[in-house]
């Protein structure tokens, strides 16, 4: 795991770790190009695009997200 070859990592805030993480995923996606992504993946995200953009009021709170996800346990 390269995880145990930089154990300070671990010791990070959440938030630092996510930055971390993303700082290497932009440093991965300079160093090799443009990273792939499936394409149902982008039809996907297109579609729910397209749907946010046809109907923008209709959004939900993370709070109602976590809700409908979780049902009140564990989150």
């Amino acid at each position: 795991m390269i995880l145990e070859a930089i154990p300070a990592a671990l010791r990070l805030t959440p938030r630092d770790k996510r930055q971390l993480a993303e700082e290497l995923w932009n440093v991965a996606d300079q160093e090799e190009g443009e990273v792939s992504v499936d394409a149902s993946i982008l039809a996907l995200l297109e579609q729910r695009l397209a749907a946010h953009a046809a109907q923008p009021q209709r959004v939900s709170t993370w709070d109602e997200v976590k809700q409908r996800v979780f049902g009140g346990h564990g989150a």
